[in-house]
């Protein structure tokens, strides 16, 4: 059994598609833990209240009394203010443009709460309990529903001069590439999140007429299956965004020189026909010197990553 320590935090990992919540000890254990589709589509209130009954609904589970509950960390898609905890307009969230999201939920919850960045997140909690753990520098790039990074620099998240250091996913890898949503071209963010890889694999097949009369391919289970069937025209698509995000990676090399560099996120799961070519790309683009002691990894914490990282930063405020 899982031993319980005096300091209970709530973490939360909100994404666009899922949320996860969670009751944590100061030593990382997860007490309990939740999981649920984020409901967003109806504005940002609906989505408020449901991050305060997914709140309520943690605790509940966790069979601790509330008052033991002694803050809330929470991961959430960017850009936003870290020292505000204000949202500033997420590209994958309609209606969030300069919403002070802490102090709602401090006011509904009556428990202090820290926003950080989702990737930020994700990076701490693997550099706390993660593939980063005892290293003095991580980059963590996050690949899903978006495409994130977050950058620790001995023990802590580095935000820059106006909170979005780490926006990986809105550098530009295509000089003329596809729109984004977030108002730039050629994003790394439309090449390597999940509906982007689903929309370039899509129009690919109906280009090639390997498609013709066939239903779009909805998720990257789909798109995995393709492979095993040995499509190549699907293979390509996943080898040429490991080469997109080598080309980032090399980047981040070059830039940052961090000790390890960790993908975590949904897409990791196309596996090595995507980690492959992104480690060729990497080796062949970047310094040698930047990539002699460079490690890169797949989480270790798996969806567990922003959780814990939410949690290290509310435990690090209390």
């Amino acid at each position: 059994m899982t031993k319980i320590s005096n300091n209970h935090v709530l973490a939360a990992d909100i994404g666009g598609t899922n949320t996860r919540m969670a009751v944590v000890n100061e030593n990382g254990d997860i007490l309990a833990l939740l999981k649920k589709t984020t409901y967003c589509k109806d504005g940002r209130d609906k989505m408020i209240k449901f991050i305060v009954s997914c709140a309520e609904e943690t605790i509940k589970e966790s069979r601790l009394p509330k008052e033991e509950i002694c803050g809330m960390g929470i991961g959430f898609p960017g850009p936003l203010n870290v020292e505000t905890g204000t949202i500033f307009n997420p590209p994958n969230l309609n209606g969030w443009d300069n919403i002070p999201l802490r102090d709602i939920l401090e006011k509904e919850l009556r428990v202090p709460v820290a926003i950080e960045n989702d990737a930020n997140a994700a990076a701490l909690g693997e550099w706390w309990k993660g593939a980063g753990s005892g290293t003095s520098s991580l980059f963590c790039i996050t690949l899903g529903t978006g495409v994130g990074g977050g950058l620790v620099m001995d023990g802590k998240i580095w935000h820059g001069a106006s909170s979005i250091a780490g926006e990986i996913g809105h550098t530009t890898v295509i000089r003329d590439g596809i729109q984004c949503t977030c108002g730039n071209i050629g994003c790394l963010e439309r090449y390597a999140c999940s509906g982007g890889i689903l929309k370039r694999v899509n129009d690919a097949l109906l280009r090639e007429g390997d498609h013709a009369g066939l239903q779009p391919l909805k998720d990257l289970k789909q798109v995995s299956h393709m492979v095993m069937q040995g499509n190549e025209i699907v293979l390509n698509i996943i080898k040429e965004t490991g080469v997109i995000l080598g080309i980032a990676i090399a980047n981040i090399a070059n830039l940052l020189n961090p000790e390890i560099i960790v993908l975590f996120g949904g897409v990791t799961n196309l596996g090595e026909n995507l980690v492959g070519p992104l480690k060729e790309e990497v080796n062949r683009r970047a310094f040698k010197k930047a990539t002699e002691s460079l490690r890169i990894e797949l989480s270790q914490l798996g969806d567990n990553s922003g959780i814990l990282g939410a949690a290290k930063n509310i435990l690090s405020k209390l």
